[in-house]
């Protein structure tokens, strides 16, 4: 009866400890690539994240800072060993209550009903993607994406901060 207890004691904390496991990011590379050939990048330029401008300028600065820590120097695009594409992927999340209730009547083959409406709001979250391309063939060759999400209604000081933190993030898994 005492062995109960400890023994939940220790699932607890085997649970715990695994789920403080999670990576933030979620990366991808294709097989048999090797990124240590690669010295110099150049980012890809984009038209498709015009409203998201500012974003873009924080996570070209952090990914700048990333990539030199990482031994990667700026180039110029036709002489870069590797593209740098970074965008954001756009995510729609409910958030409300799907709990419904319903009722009827029928008589005679005749039926009568009502239920409450579903109540809530859809939120827009972007989550940071970053690739890279190879410049020969043209490949993705390695890809990172952030699970935390980006919201419209955070300030600027914790957008900053948390651009930096996932491209951070992603570059400790890149080799």
């Amino acid at each position: 009866m005492q062995g109960l207890p400890i023994q939940a004691l220790w699932v607890l904390a085997a649970t715990l400890l695994l789920s403080a496991c999670v990576s933030p990011v979620v990366i991808d590379s294709q097989s048999g690539a090797d990124l240590q050939q690669y010295r110099t990048y150049a980012f890809v330029l984009q038209d498709e994240d015009k409203p998201r401008e500012l974003d873009d300028q924080r996570t070209q600065a952090a990914l700048k800072k990333a990539l030199a820590a990482k031994g990667l120097t700026a180039a110029a695009a036709a002489q870069a060993d590797v593209q740098v594409k970074h965008f954001f992927k756009r995510e729609q999340r409910f958030d409300g209550s799907t709990l419904q209730f319903g009722f009827g009547f029928t008589r005679n083959n005749i039926g009568l009903g009502a239920s409450t409406p579903t109540e809530g709001e859809i939120t827009e979250e972007y989550k940071l993607v970053v690739q890279l391309i190879d410049q020969q063939s043209k490949d993705v060759v390695w890809q990172a994406t952030s699970r935390d999400e980006l919201h419209d209604d955070m300030s600027t000081e914790r957008r900053s901060a948390h651009i930096e933190k996932a491209v951070e993030d992603m570059f400790k898994r890149y080799p």
